[in-house]
């Protein structure tokens, strides 16, 4: 049996009943998450041209643009939507077995939501779509080194969304295979944007759409009857580059329905790159202990590679140039955090990497790459780091961070993940919208319910 067969046998088979309950609640909660963060990003430069790019296309009114009254085709609104959800970078990270790979699979909620408010499914069928997305995803994330190869975590998403987008459109299994065989053999997604750059351009966010339409369309004309390659997967990745210290392994594939890993997901608690997550958290400690910028002679973090390397530890780091670029720079998001004791959506505008209060504390913030850090990371998917600042009286004081907060292994509560839903909102939404979506979310199980999500967002 090919992969995308044993996929879509999964998919189609799965009933809200049998998924077990963690794995349910975890799912509400990305959803909650994840229409936070579109709204939250209704304003965003690449968020209103992709909007305007939908309305002057036109097409059938099926699927909400998140925020807005408008209604566009399914897989316009999966352009739209998905890169709402992903502009922030705030949106949950799979926490994937050590050694291997993860990725943003809240980025496929958009389009899941946009294909069941157009066929009329009801709360449920989208939450058991969104577990089953998740679960394949966790299958394959984890069966390859995309990034090493060029590729972008974002690859693996079409072939996984095609596969439930066609439960939602109503086709049968046979359908899906075909259905993630088009969106495979067309949507690959190449790694052209991160890299080391003061100037990471708005594709960081766009990317996701676009692969999310291509998935939706893909399963739209499987469901007409367009077929493709049913081994697309396989032949996928016998023409990958073979990783000898990390072969492909489709065995989690087998696995579907028996190891769920739905809850191994962090929701992050900062909008910035996941690796940065623990660096912000230890600024803020040393903030809320009384240091602050003005009495700091040298700020250094201890890390692993991820955070004190790549790109977020890159010398063009220091001088971020756009919103993208300084999400990805452990220099920025922790200097930020230090000086104004939160990381929040705000912390971005007006262009602050520009000013002198960044760029002087900057100057004093030194990366230092551990190597006992790289071996926990890769070795048991540990991602903490030491802050440590020197101050000008002669003290020093250190903040240490095992996990960062939302990371499975450090959970994040529901007032947590609500508080974080309410800075996401503020100057975007009425006040209470973070409250109406969370409890939706929480609790919503008809078709009615989920209408009144996707009206509670609307601005």
């Amino acid at each position: 049996m090919f992969v995308a067969e044993k996929m879509a046998g999964f998919v189609h088979s799965l009933r809200y009943e049998d998924i077990p309950p963690d794995a349910v609640a975890a799912a509400r909660r990305y959803l909650a998450d994840s229409f936070a963060c579109a709204l939250a990003a209704y304003h965003a430069e690449p968020v209103v041209k992709a909007r305007e790019y939908a309305l002057a296309r036109g097409g059938s009114p099926d699927a909400t643009l998140i925020g807005a009254a408008d209604k566009t085709p399914a897989d316009t609104a999966a352009l739209v939507n998905g890169t709402m959800v992903r502009y922030l970078d705030a949106n949950d990270i799979f926490a994937p077995t050590p050694g291997r790979e993860g990725g943003h699979f809240s980025d496929v909620i958009p389009a899941l939501a946009a294909l069941a408010e157009a066929r009329c499914h009801d709360a449920n069928e989208l939450v058991t779509a969104v577990v089953a997305n998740y679960e394949l995803l966790g299958a394959l994330s984890e069966t390859y080194h995309f990034s090493r190869r060029g590729y972008h975590a974002i690859t693996v998403e079409p072939w996984t969304l095609a596969v439930v987008a066609s439960r939602l459109l109503g086709a049968g299994p046979d359908a899906a295979v075909h259905a993630c065989g088009l969106a495979g053999a067309t949507g690959m997604v190449l790694n052209t944007w991160l890299r080391p750059s003061p100037s990471i351009p708005m594709i960081k966010a766009v990317a996701v759409g676009l692969a999310s339409q291509r998935a939706v369309q893909s399963a739209e004309l499987a469901a007409l009857g367009v077929t493709a390659s049913e081994d697309a997967l396989e032949t996928t990745f016998d023409r990958l580059a073979p990783l000898h210290d990390a072969p492909t392994d489709l065995a989690r594939v087998d696995e579907l329905g028996e190891r769920w890993t739905t809850t191994r997901n962090v929701i992050k608690s900062y909008p910035s790159q996941i690796s940065t997550q623990a660096a912000v958290e230890a600024a803020l400690v040393l903030h809320r202990a009384g240091v602050r910028a003005e009495t700091v002679s040298r700020l250094t973090v201890y890390g692993h590679n991820g955070v004190c390397g790549g790109v977020q530890g890159s010398p063009e780091a220091y001088a971020p140039a756009t919103r993208e670029a300084a999400d990805h720079s452990t220099p920025f998001v922790v200097a930020m955090a230090l000086l104004r004791g939160r990381l929040t959506a705000r912390e971005y505008e007006g262009d602050p990497w520009d000013t002198t209060e960044y760029k002087s504390l900057a100057s004093r913030i030194e990366l230092v790459r551990e190597p006992e850090r790289d071996e926990a990371i890769a070795q048991h998917g540990i991602m903490g780091v030491k802050l440590v600042a020197e101050l000008t009286d002669g003290r020093a004081e250190k903040a240490v961070v095992h996990q960062p907060k939302g990371h499975p292994d450090a959970p994040m509560s529901d007032d947590e993940l609500l508080a974080k839903m309410t800075w996401l909102l503020e100057d975007v939404a009425p006040g209470g919208t973070h409250e109406r979506i969370f409890e939706l979310c929480a609790n919503m199980s008809t078709k009615d319910d989920l209408d009144a999500l996707l009206a509670a967002c609307k601005l």
